[in-house]
């Protein structure tokens, strides 16, 4: 009998202390964000934010709740009581592009295209060799204006190696600048054990917004984004 009581003010409990939290999320220009990322970081419940920026989400006193964005800082606060929330996120600044004159015929790129329609910056540029592309060396051809030195990198594949070279260490600078932002835990918790991160990384790198974000540094959008891999990533590794 003793048991029994014990069980059952056990479950009164998590009826009387546990509740749904309701609130916005705005910007620092105090304007509604929809289509946030909200996640109660112990119970790992997920939900988003309509399209005007309300959200309800069921919590208790103590709880974690974060907030994530595409272009936004991650957000958090801890849940203190059941009063109306207004979660305000901050805007990532955005680097003003130099304005280039180009040939409108050209298609652009599906990954420029896909940063644009995103509204994110270009990364910094670091300072390498540019590998020789074919038309430097095919060009100068035509004219007679040969370029000895552009000529023996592009026969020779130098410029190919350091197109590769370059990617590779693109792309070890990204894995580890996620490893070192994003939260092992939440990962953990939704099924994805620290041992397993790496390769649901990798595996989420054919989502282009996965590369996107990690270039941009963007620690809102690549949470939005691997989130949206893991249930594919966690159907894959259960059909092995």
């Amino acid at each position: 009998m003793k048991r029994f009581l014990q069980v059952l003010i056990l479950i009164l409990s998590g009826f009387i202390f546990s509740q749904n939290i309701s609130g916005n999320v705005i910007s620092e220009d105090e304007v509604l964000i929809p289509k946030v990322l909200i996640v109660n970081m112990t119970t790992n419940q997920k939900t988003y934010s309509d399209a005007y920026g309300k959200f309800v989400v069921n919590a208790n006193i103590g709880d974690e709740i974060r907030f994530a964005k595409e272009s936004y800082k991650l957000g958090k606060i801890v849940i203190t009581s059941n009063n109306f929330q207004v979660v305000k996120l901050e805007k990532i600044p955005q680097e003003i592009e130099e304005v280039k004159i180009i040939n409108k015929n050209l298609a652009e790129s599906q990954e420029e295209k896909l940063r644009k329609d995103i509204g994110l910056p270009k990364g910094p540029e670091k300072p390498r060799e540019k590998p020789v592309e074919a038309k430097e060396v095919l060009l100068p051809l035509v004219f007679a204006q040969l370029n000895i030195d552009n000529l023996y990198k592009w026969l020779s594949g130098n410029s190919r190696r350091l197109k590769n070279r370059y990617k590779y260490e693109d792309l070890q600078e990204g894995l580890a600048w996620i490893q070192n932002n994003v939260d092992l835990e939440y990962f953990a918790e939704a099924g994805i054990s620290p041992d397993k991160f790496n390769d649901f990384l990798m595996f989420s790198l054919k989502d282009e917004k996965v590369l996107m974000y990690m270039k941009a540094k963007n620690v809102g959008g690549i949470t939005v984004a691997l989130d949206n891999n893991i249930s594919a990533y966690l159907e894959r590794i259960t059909k092995k």
